[in-house]
């Protein structure tokens, strides 16, 4: 990935505290209109319908969004700080110049989004919903997307380290480029055909597992 491409989140010192978030997400969801700068700090909200708001220059620290719904809502140049969104609905969500610091995603699903220069560190995405998604200019590091599904993906373009993704689903999506020599791919699922794993990029020790995938039986030589 070109790191010089990468857009960070731009988001002035300065924000607005919101005090009522419910009454402030349902207000701008039914004018489908947008919240902006913004801080969101510690706020708790279960089963909340925040679809179809557009978020700008926000930042969301120490916050819990437990079963709540983000459908086709749009978050840009936000940032989300130790918050929790598991099994939340984020379905065709658009985020653009995102980061994501130490925050959960349980189960969450991100079904058919659209994720573009977006970071994510020190994360829990186990058991996501990711299919269909699209993602570009990436950076992931030290997260975990053990038993996520990622089938029919479009992803280029990323920076991916000291990730977990074992026994994730990568059925359908193509791999190509995709370094994953520090990750763990141990039983990631693909189809029978493997077609996913052409130019994927990975180390020896993963090679060998993925050759043993591919019914080659590997010789050691004799000395």
């Amino acid at each position: 990935m070109n790191k010089k491409a990468f857009k960070e989140p731009q988001i002035p010192q300065e924000l607005a505290e919101v005090r009522d978030a419910p009454g402030l997400m349902e207000a701008v969801r039914k004018e489908e209109g947008e919240i902006f700068r913004r801080q969101f700090i510690g706020t708790f909200l279960s089963r909340i319908d925040g679809s179809h708001i557009s978020f700008q220059q926000v930042v969301f620290q120490n916050c819990k969004f437990l079963g709540c719904c983000f459908d086709r809502a749009s978050f840009t140049d936000v940032k989300f700080l130790n918050c929790d969104f598991s099994n939340s609905s984020m379905n065709d969500v658009s985020f653009r110049s995102c980061a994501f610091e130490n925050c959960k995603a349980l189960g969450t699903d991100f079904y058919g989004s659209n994720i573009r220069h977006v970071s994510m560190e020190n994360c829990n995405f186990r058991d996501a919903g990711m299919d269909a998604v699209r993602m570009s200019y990436v950076k992931a590091y030290h997260t975990d997307f053990t038993e996520a599904s990622l089938s029919k993906c479009n992803i280029t373009n990323v920076d991916w380290r000291d990730d977990c993704f074992k026994n994730a689903s990568f059925f359908k999506t193509w791999l190509k480029d995709i370094d994953f020599t520090e990750c763990d791919i141990t039983g990631i699922v693909i189809s029978d055909g493997k077609d996913e794993l052409r130019e994927v990029i990975v180390n020896l020790e993963q090679a060998i597992m993925l050759a043993k995938r591919l019914g080659i039986v590997i010789k050691e030589l004799e000395r």
